[in-house]
C-alpha cells in the first residue's frame, strides 16, 4: 500500500484573523474556537489543489498519488465549522448538536467566502459520484436501500451547508419528476424538521429588538419551540393582554450567510444560461430566475414585511370561511420577530390524524386547488411555497385550510393575470388562437413569431388535454380510450407528434417562447400542490378539480355574471360584436382579396418559402462544427493552462485557463445530444 504524501504547498495558507471571526466567536469557548479556525484553515489548504498539481507535473508525486489525493478531497466527508458527527442519543445531545450547528451557521457567515465555496462543489460533487456509483448495482433492491442512506447523508448535508440550501431542499422535496421516492423522503424531513436554537438565544434576539426584558412583553413565554424552519422558529407565547400567540423568531446571522451563498448560487446560473441549448424554443434567463429568487429570499428575511403580506392574504380570502390566517399582533413584532395568533392544526400530509378527525379528504384537495386558482386567477397575489409544512387543516368549516408561511408571496402584472384567465379558459374551450392571444399578452410568446407553427402545435397539445379530460367523463369517447393498450396510446400519440416535426423545427429555430422568471414560483407551488392532492386523494386531477372555476373564471374575465351570460349566447348565435363587423366589412374584403390575386397574376407580389428540410440539414451541419469548435477550444486552454501551472504564472490566469477550457468542454456533449437528436 503506497502512502500518499502530500507536497508542501508553496505558499502557506493565511491564518484566520481574530477580526474575521467576528463578534460570534464570543458565543464560543476556546476549545470550540480554536476547533473552527483549524477548519478554515484547512478548507483554505483544499483551495490550493492547483498546487497539488503542479507537483505532479513536477514529478514531486506520482500520478496515482495525484489522483488518489484529489479523490480523497472529492469523496471525504466535507469540512464543517462548528459542527461535530456525533449521533444525539438523548435529548440534552439532541440540543447541544442544533446548537452546534446554529453555530457553524453563523460563523459560515463571517468566514472566508472561498472556503465556502469550496465546501458547497465539494458536496456537490461528492453527492453526485455516489448517485452514480449506484448505476453499476443491477439489484433494484439494494439500489433502493443505498438510496435510503444516501437521502439521509444529503439531508443532513443540507442541513450542515445552513439555511441557503434547506430552503433548496424543501423545493426538491416536491420535485418528485426528477428525484427518486427515497430522495423525496429523506429531503421531506426539511419541510418543518429543521434543528431549532435555545430557548435562552431566542429570548436574547427578541430582547434586542425591544429594548427590554422579556416578561415585560410577554407575560410567559415557553422557551422550547414548537416548530423549527430553515430561517426561524416558532414559540408559544401569551401576550400581557391574555391572548395566546405564537412567536416567530429568526436565526442570526442570516444576511451575512445569504450574501456568501448568493455569490455561489448566480455563478451557477450564469453557467445554466451558458448551457441551456433552449431546443424547446423557450428562452430561459437562469441570472433573471436567480434574481428573481433571491430577492424574495431577502424580502422573506424580513418580518414585518411577512406580516403586511399575511394581512393582504387574509383581505383577499376575508369572505372564504373555509380559509384561516393567523392575526398579527404589530405591538410585539419587528423585523426579527413576528407574533401571530396561535391557530393549532394538523400538518396537510398527516393523512392518518386527519382521518380519525373524520375531515374529508376529497374536500381538502379540491379546495387546496381552488384557493390557489383563486390566489392566481382573481388577485395575482399567491403563495410561492405552499408545501405541506407551510399549509395546515382543522375539522371546522367542514376541512379549513390554514396559511402559516407567508414570507414567500409574490404577485402578476395585471396584464399578466388577464392573461392567465384567458388562457386557462381557452384551454378548457380548445381554442388555439385564443391560448396563443393569451400567451402574448402573459408575455410568453413573443409577438413577432411564427404564429402558424405555434398554433399547430397549440391544436395538438390542447387535442391530448381534452383526451385527458375525456378519460374522466362517461361519455363513448372515454370508453374508447380506456379500452386501447399503452402500446395502442403510445403508437397514437407518436403519428401525432410525428405530424409536428416540421413545426417543433420552426419554433426550436425562432425561439418565440420566453420564461417569466415569476412562473418560476408558480411552477414550485403547482408541484407541491399536486403533491400534497395527490396524498388526500389518489384520483387527484388539478385539470379535473380546474372545470367547476370555468363558470367563475368566465363572470371574471366578462366583469359581470349577466355579461357573461349574454356573451356566452352572442357566441353561440353569432351575435358577437367580431361577427357583426365581420358581416359588414365582407365586402370590402373580397375586394382586396380579389386585388391580391391580380397582383400575383401580374408578378408584382412574390411570396417567400421555407424549405424545412434543408433548414434542418443546415442547422445539423452548423451544430457539428460548433460543437467541433468548442471541442477544440477546450484543448487549447487546457494545454495553455498547464503551460502557465509550469510557467509558474499568477494563480488568476492559470485558474481563468482552466475555467474556460472547463466550459467549453461542457458543451461539448450537449451538443452531441443535439446532434443525435436531429
Amino acid at each position: 500500500r503506497t502512502e500518499v504524501v502530500t507536497p508542501k504547498i508553496a505558499m502557506a495558507p493565511p491564518p484566520v484573523k481574530e477580526e474575521n471571526i467576528g463578534s460570534v466567536q464570543r458565543d464560543f469557548d476556546a476549545m470550540e474556537k480554536d476547533a473552527i479556525v483549524d477548519d478554515i484553515n484547512e478548507m483554505w489548504r483544499q483551495m490550493r489543489k492547483r498546487d497539488l498539481l503542479k507537483a505532479a507535473v513536477k514529478g514531486e508525486i506520482s500520478k496515482s498519488q495525484y489522483v488518489s489525493q484529489m479523490y480523497k478531497k472529492l469523496t471525504s466527508p466535507i469540512a464543517t465549522i462548528g459542527i461535530k458527527d456525533a449521533e444525539a442519543t438523548s435529548e440534552d445531545a439532541e440540543a447541544a448538536l442544533a446548537a452546534q450547528m446554529e453555530k457553524g451557521w453563523e460563523m459560515r457567515g463571517f468566514g472566508n467566502k472561498y472556503s465556502r465555496t469550496v465546501e458547497i462543489w465539494a458536496f456537490v460533487l461528492k453527492s453526485i459520484i455516489k448517485e452514480l456509483r449506484l448505476k453499476k448495482i443491477k439489484d433494484k433492491e439494494e439500489v433502493s436501500q443505498k438510496r435510503k442512506e444516501l437521502g439521509d447523508e444529503l439531508c443532513t448535508g443540507l442541513l450542515k451547508l445552513g439555511p441557503t440550501f434547506i430552503k433548496l431542499g424543501q423545493l426538491l422535496s416536491t420535485r418528485r419528476d426528477i428525484l427518486p421516492i427515497e430522495y423525496i423522503k429523506a429531503l421531506e424531513r426539511l419541510q418543518d424538521d429543521v434543528p431549532g436554537f435555545s430557548g435562552e438565544k431566542a429570548k436574547k434576539i427578541i430582547e434586542q429588538d425591544f429594548g427590554k426584558p422579556i416578561d415585560q412583553i410577554f407575560k410567559s413565554f415557553d422557551e422550547t419551540p414548537i416548530a423549527a424552519a430553515s430561517l426561524g422558529q416558532v414559540h408559544k407565547a401569551v401576550l400581557q393582554t391574555g391572548e395566546t400567540v405564537a412567536v416567530k423568531i429568526q436565526r442570526q446571522g442570516l444576511e451575512n450567510l445569504f450574501k456568501s451563498d448568493l455569490v455561489n448560487l448566480r455563478f451557477i446560473a450564469v453557467i445554466l444560461d451558458k448551457l441551456d441549448p433552449k431546443t424547446d424554443g423557450a428562452q430561459r434567463d437562469w441570472v433573471r430566475i436567480y434574481e428573481e429568487s433571491a430577492r424574495l429570499l431577502y424580502k422573506e428575511i424580513d418580518y414585518i414585511n411577512e406580516g403586511q403580506q399575511a394581512e393582504r392574504f387574509a383581505s383577499n380570502f376575508a369572505d372564504t370561511p373555509w380559509i384561516k390566517v393567523p392575526k398579527i399582533y404589530w405591538d410585539t413584532s419587528s423585523k426579527r420577530v413576528l407574533t401571530m395568533e396561535y391557530v393549532p392544526s394538523v400538518k396537510i400530509n398527516n393523512i392518518e390524524e386527519i382521518e380519525k378527525r373524520g375531515i374529508d379528504r376529497k374536500k381538502l384537495a379540491q379546495r387546496s386547488a381552488d384557493s390557489y386558482l383563486k390566489q392566481l386567477c382573481r388577485y395575482g397575489f399567491f403563495h410561492c411555497d405552499p408545501h405541506p409544512g407551510n399549509v395546515g387543516c382543522d375539522e371546522k368549516e367542514g376541512g379549513r385550510l390554514i396559511y402559516y408561511d407567508f414570507g414567500m408571496m409574490d404577485e402578476f402584472s395585471v396584464d399578466v393575470r388577464k392573461g392567465l384567465v384567458n388562457l386557462i379558459y381557452s384551454i378548457y374551450e380548445n381554442d388555439e388562437s385564443g391560448l396563443c392571444d393569451a400567451l402574448e399578452q402573459m408575455g410568453i410568446l413573443a409577438k413577432d413569431s411564427d404564429r402558424v407553427s405555434v398554433e399547430r402545435i397549440s391544436r395538438f397539445f390542447l387535442g391530448e388535454f381534452q383526451s385527458t379530460l375525456a378519460k374522466n367523463d362517461d361519455s363513448e369517447e372515454a370508453k374508447w380510450i380506456n379500452q386501447l393498450t399503452p402500446e395502442e396510446k403510445r403508437k397514437i400519440r407518436a403519428e401525432r407528434r410525428a405530424k409536428l416535426g416540421a413545426d417543433l423545427l420552426s419554433v426550436g429555430n425562432d425561439v418565440p417562447f420566453k420564461f417569466p422568471p415569476t412562473f418560476t414560483f408558480v411552477f414550485r407551488a403547482f408541484t407541491s400542490l399536486e403533491g400534497i392532492g395527490k396524498g388526500l386523494d389518489a384520483k387527484y386531477d388539478l385539470t379535473r378539480l380546474a372545470v367547476p372555476y370555468l363558470k367563475e373564471l368566465l363572470e371574471l374575465r366578462e366583469g359581470s355574471a349577466v355579461k357573461a351570460l349574454v356573451k356566452t349566447y352572442a357566441t353561440k348565435l353569432g351575435w358577437r360584436k367580431e361577427d357583426i363587423e365581420a358581416l359588414v366589412t365582407q365586402p370590402r374584403q373580397v375586394a382586396y382579396m380579389s386585388k391580391v390575386i391580380k397582383k400575383l397574376e401580374r408578378g408584382d407580389l412574390k411570396l417567400r418559402t421555407r424549405t424545412l428540410e434543408s433548414e434542418r440539414a443546415f442547422e445539423r451541419t452548423a451544430l457539428v462544427q460548433s460543437t467541433q469548435g468548442k471541442l477544440l477550444v477546450a484543448s487549447a486552454l487546457l494545454n495553455a493552462g498547464i503551460a502557465l501551472t509550469l510557467a509558474a504564472a499568477p494563480v488568476a490566469m492559470t485558474q481563468a485557463a482552466f475555467s474556460a477550457a472547463a466550459l467549453y468542454a461542457a458543451q461539448f456533449p450537449l451538443g452531441v445530444l443535439k446532434i443525435r437528436s436531429f
